[in-house]
């Protein structure tokens, strides 16, 4: 990673704001394979990795630098967004010192609305072709049921390890009551709930397949209103009731809908999106750290009275060590999580050949999941209270190691983008 500041700056203002730009790049490539205006080899042979970056012309015989082309705004706003897990980490810390301060996100449909939200402006970086170039590729067809796998086997196993290890055993101290399973259950749903909506940000920001990210968050909520029940009752031994239509409306009204508005809003009104599109990243990363934050305060009360009644007793592995309920949770959640994204890059990218901007996509979409969904189902079927903490913390947890992956995937490739860049102009 850069060793100073003024690195980072740099590195990430050579990214041109968000992978936005790298979408529209390499459509004009597309259009004019004779006349192209530079090239970043994101869609290159699993071998090639992200390749080697070729500088416009216009840049081949000057020293101007990057940033001295980009509007300051856009370098503003490409900055803010990077810093996405600060944001998230800060509205969960607001929104658990201080919860009236978040609670009206969860007010009525404001979530919904705000998802949605994000969704349109992700939809408005699209076009349809995106989706025909996944759908008719031979390697693309392939990476769709690959990545649902990895979300429907690598989490699921994932959070069955963790959860078995760290919390299946536990026992009240005072009661000796195997409370354990509870929040056995509580992270069982986390980790058999794919299709958290934040992964598509995300991917924008970590320079991968926005429209393989869609594809991957559509089809994965949809099937989760037979898996998530299946998968849960396998490994817990208990079925949860699911309603496949309701499931199926939310994925409609939150991700559905909204992306196929934005990608008929970019083509009927390219300009418009055009100029729209530069501060929806860093609009986005508002709205979800609001959301994230709002999830974090209406479970405010419950965690820290669950965790205070414990915290001096609390125990597991036989008492290697000591550990409160709330810290036993988070430390079961952010496992869970960095699993899955360790081995959704890794499966894709060694097993299967896959190129780097897949691999990311599907990193991503396996690493994150629908958290809410989680906590609702564990609701719906009567489940503790004990088992809705794993799916509130996983909200925060989840947008935090996505979001910094994203933004060392940013910089990692700005710097690869500025050595290119400065190999060709000497």
């Amino acid at each position: 990673s850069p060793s100073s500041a003024s690195e980072w700056s740099s590195a990430l203002s050579l990214t041109m704001t968000s992978s936005l730009r790298v979408l529209q790049i390499n459509k004009c490539n597309k259009r004019n394979p004779t006349n192209k205006v530079t090239k970043l080899n994101l869609s290159s042979s699993p071998d090639d990795d992200l390749g080697e970056a070729s500088p416009p012309p216009s840049m081949e015989k000057s020293d101007t630098p990057a940033e001295a082309v980009m509007p300051k705004i856009d370098q503003i706003l490409s900055q803010l967004t990077s810093l996405f897990p600060f944001f998230v980490l800060g509205s969960a810390i607001l929104g658990s010192l201080v919860p009236n301060t978040l609670n009206w996100v969860n007010r009525g449909n404001c979530i919904t609305y705000m998802l949605a939200g994000v969704m349109l402006g992700t939809g408005m970086t699209l076009q349809r072709s995106d989706f025909t170039t996944i759908l008719t590729s031979p390697t693309q067809r392939t990476s769709v049921p690959i990545g649902v796998l990895c979300q429907f086997l690598l989490m699921p196993l994932s959070a069955t390890l963790i959860g078995r290890a760290f919390l299946l055993p536990y026992r009240d101290p005072l009661t000796s009551q195997p409370i354990g399973k509870d929040l056995f259950l509580g992270l069982i749903l986390v980790g058999c709930s794919p299709g958290g909506t934040a992964s598509n940000l995300v991917s924008l920001i970590a320079r991968a397949d926005v429209a393989l990210s869609v594809l991957l968050t559509a089809c994965s909520t949809i099937l989760a209103s037979a898996v998530t029940p299946l998968l849960t009752k396998t490994i817990v031994g208990s079925a949860i009731p699911v309603s496949g239509k309701a499931l199926c409306l939310a994925t409609a009204k939150v991700v559905l809908g909204p992306v196929a508005l934005g990608v008929v809003l970019n083509e009927k009104m390219p300009r418009f999106c055009k100029w729209v599109s530069r501060w929806t990243p860093f609009a986005s990363v508002v709205l979800v750290s609001l959301i994230c934050g709002g999830v974090v305060a209406n479970n405010a009360g419950m965690f820290l009275g669950g965790g205070g009644a414990m915290a001096s007793t609390s125990g597991f592995l036989s008492g290697a060590m000591a550990m409160s309920v709330p810290k036993l949770i988070l430390l079961s959640v952010l496992l869970t999580h960095t699993l899955g994204f360790a081995f959704g890059y890794l499966v894709p990218k060694k097993f299967f050949g896959f190129t780097e901007r897949t691999a990311r996509t599907i990193s991503i979409e396996t690493g994150m999941q629908n958290s809410a969904l989680a906590v609702v189902l564990a609701k719906s079927i009567g489940a503790d209270p004990l088992s809705y903490l794993p799916g509130a913390l996983s909200a925060t947890v989840h947008s935090c190691l996505g979001s910094g992956l994203a933004a060392f995937w940013r910089v990692w490739d700005g710097r690869k983008l500025k050595e290119g860049t400065e190999e060709s102009m000497q």
